[in-house]
């Protein structure tokens, strides 16, 4: 997840982070809300309160954890009413510090080494590996939205909601080409070849004899 396209950010300088718990309260004000709900593509975010804690775990390790509650609206995928959830969910990350090689080495580097991502995506680490960071400052808010975002609902429906599914195709005798086929393939009716009217036998007159 990239910082830069983050509707929200919220950094902490790691340098403050030694022997003892820092704990950091973050709730977006309403416009960063807004902001937020765009981002995830959903109707609204009504509110979101996270509280963090970040530790000193070992060298240039730190460990995060967090807890957030949040209010969203969604629309329903039948009705597109919108679709009223709290969510709530825990947040666990690791992350090291990895500076980046000073200017003096760079150059006496035969090649120079590829440089460090701010963080490392997640899928291409272990669960138990922490994230890479190249400076000592972390975004306290990118993993808080990840969160988030996993936990909207991917089909939310409004109550009494229902998919109606579509009529039945009509049944082959029904359907209307098929009777059409049908008529087409019965030979027509033979009828009598018009001719003209036969005339209708002479009368006899009376005294004449028939030939």
């Amino acid at each position: 997840m990239s910082n830069s396209s983050l509707p929200f950010t919220a950094s902490l300088d790691l340098g403050t982070v030694r022997d003892r718990v820092v704990e950091v309260s973050v709730s977006p004000a309403p416009a960063e809300r807004a902001k937020i709900a765009h981002w995830l593509g959903i109707e609204g975010l009504d509110s979101l309160k996270a509280v963090i804690q970040m530790s000193h775990s070992n060298a240039d390790e730190y460990a995060y954890r967090g807890h957030f509650e949040a209010d969203v609206v969604q629309a329903c995928v039948i009705t597109l009413a919108p679709v009223p959830a709290h969510l709530s969910g825990e947040i666990r990350r690791k992350f090291k510090v990895v500076e980046r090689p000073s200017t003096r080495r760079r150059k006496l580097a035969i090649e120079p080494s590829a440089a460090v991502p701010a963080i490392i995506d997640l899928a291409a680490a272990d669960e138990d590996s922490p994230e890479l960071l190249d400076q000592p400052v972390l975004d306290l808010a990118a993993p808080l939205l990840e969160e988030l975002s996993l936990a909207l609902d991917p089909y939310p429906k409004a109550p009494g909601a229902a998919f109606e599914a579509p009529p039945e195709p009509l049944a082959p005798a029904d359907n209307p080409f098929a009777v059409l086929e049908k008529l087409k393939s019965v030979s027509p009716a033979r009828h009598p070849s018009a001719k003209s009217p036969a005339r209708p036998p002479g009368r006899r007159q009376p005294g004449k004899k028939e030939g």
